[in-house]
């Protein structure tokens, strides 16, 4: 299937329409600029930001758009498509990014809607909060940016690593991929924390913050890699996944976890380059085990796996921060450690620590009285590589 690139959202259908320019709009000092659309014949999906000069602390108050944290979605934020046709209203608005200096404050945001028209030659965006409502009409074309289909993969311990397609836009090299497997695909490789793009930002400023990262946190990433002909690897500088994370279409069907990868381009004519995948992340659900943190230190027994509940501290008002200790494991696959901790299944949790860098493993979740939790399914490593060899013409 032809498919064609749009820049920071990924790849999508060759009947794609893209924006055929930026498009903006100020309404009560706070700039919306709309940066990229790709109307799919499925869904559309937008990129906006937010932009307004001020102290971050004071402006603009209670604001959901700009909450520096990933909030749920607040009532009063609510998003439209105009066309002379009818109003699509938005079925997602996710936070992607947020920025604060001392005399700016900005966000990013993708809304996805139900398909535009065939016909519509553009819309008219509308997102409203509270009394305020911005309006940013823009126009469409078909989309310029053509990738290069591709159909290579590999299989490695039952996981099958695809590429699907691939583009040389401005100075990147982008790969789609697609990883298959039996069990829900948890991670593929740990590349270094993405730092936040935004409109405002130059592109060598943009270089300076990845090579600052890798300075700083050298040794605590295995990234995927990428190798022009015969040259160093260079390590992804970026992902793009898509809004819809879902990975199995069925009961009883294979996981799927569909993402692009972005890697800075070769100065050169590379015509092939090999990729390394290093490691997946799976998670298996198939066993778990409830404790009584109150009586910490305990051993408890995941399947065939062990794990120690070494302390369960008093962590806010009404959660338990719970270092565990796990036993290193060798071989492939490997246990890193229990794949949820919840006192009920709608509870949230967080985790931190990773053991492979001598670090305490520690989980956290609300806690009833008494605090008992339940830890579902375990994480397993299967450690590569997946190496493919990826035409670059």
């Amino acid at each position: 299937m032809t498919l064609v690139f749009v820049p920071t959202i990924g790849f999508r259908p060759s009947s794609t329409r893209t924006l055929r320019e930026r498009a903006e709009t100020t309404e009560g000092g706070t700039r919306l600029i709309v940066l990229a659309v790709a109307a799919a014949p499925d869904t559309t999906e937008i990129r906006v930001e937010w932009e307004r000069t001020g102290d971050p602390v004071t402006c603009p108050p209670d604001s959901w758009i700009f909450a520096p944290s990933r909030a749920p979605l607040a009532g009063s934020v609510t998003a439209a498509l105009v066309t002379g046709t009818g109003r699509l209203e938005a079925i997602t608005i996710t936070q992607r990014g947020y920025h604060a200096s001392h005399d700016t404050i900005g966000a990013s945001h993708a809304i996805t809607f139900p398909p535009l028209p065939e016909d519509a030659a553009g819309a008219e965006l509308r997102v409203s909060e509270g009394a305020d409502e911005w309006r940013v009409p823009f126009t469409l074309e078909r989309a310029r940016v053509v990738a290069t289909p591709l159909a290579v993969e590999v299989e490695h311990q039952g996981i099958v690593v695809r590429a699907t397609a691939m583009v040389r836009w401005a100075d990147e090299v982008v790969v789609e991929l697609e990883v298959e497997a039996a069990q829900q695909i948890r991670r593929v490789g740990a590349p270094l924390p993405t730092p936040l793009v935004f409109f405002r930002h130059r592109p060598e400023d943009v270089r300076s913050r990845r090579e600052e990262l890798r300075r700083v946190l050298s040794g605590r990433a295995r990234p995927i890699m990428l190798a022009f002909d015969r040259s160093d690897p260079v390590e992804e500088v970026g992902r793009l996944f898509s809004l819809d994370q879902r990975q199995q279409a069925a009961a009883g069907q294979p996981f799927v976890s569909r993402f692009s990868v972005v890697f800075e381009a070769p100065n050169g004519g590379a015509k092939v380059a090999s990729m390394h995948v290093p490691f997946v992340d799976l998670n298996d659900f198939e066993h778990s085990v409830t404790a009584d943190l109150r009586d910490a230190p305990l051993d408890l027994v995941l399947g065939p796996h062990r794990f120690r509940v070494v302390t369960a501290e008093a962590h806010g008002t009404d959660e338990r921060r719970v270092q565990l200790d796990i036993a290193p494991s060798a071989g492939s696959p490997r246990f890193l450690h229990p794949a949820r901790m919840q006192t009920t299944p709608s509870d949230t949790f967080m985790w931190s620590g990773a053991r492979e860098r001598g670090e305490a493993f520690w989980m956290t979740t609300r806690v009833d009285d008494p605090p008992i939790v339940t830890f579902h399914g375990v994480v397993l490593r299967m450690e590569g590589p997946w190496q493919l060899e990826v035409p670059l013409t």
